[in-house]
């Protein structure tokens, strides 16, 4: 009979009863529920962009909403866009950090 916890614990058994990603900090973070459900939205590249779209078999033009430039994408729509980047710089400049930003969303998280 299938099960969620089964299924967790079977996937705990195949990797060795290490967890892979990011995924508990995210979870048991302070941030309010529907900021986490976005977050992993996000890293899991599962919001409805054009290219998600696009994989779904929709026709569609894809051009960045913010720039008008490049592609929607995920990774390009949250982290590399010319808007999406000053909103980044914003709060690497006020937490006065420096970054470098990474490739992939995911690979954001585990940051």
């Amino acid at each position: 009979m299938f099960s969620v916890n089964r299924l967790y614990k079977w996937g705990l058994s195949v990797t060795g009863g290490r967890k892979t990603g990011p995924w508990s900090a995210v979870w048991k973070s302070v941030a309010p529920t529907k900021v986490k459900c976005f977050v992993w939205l996000v890293a899991r590249r599962a919001c409805l962009t054009h290219e998600a779209l696009q994989k779904k078999s929709i026709s569609i033009a894809s051009r960045c909403l913010l720039c008008k430039e490049a592609l929607e994408t995920n990774k390009h729509l949250f982290l590399h866009c010319k808007v999406t980047t000053q909103v980044w710089a914003l709060f690497f400049n006020l937490a006065s950090l420096n970054w470098c930003m990474p490739e992939h969303t995911a690979d954001l998280l585990s940051c």
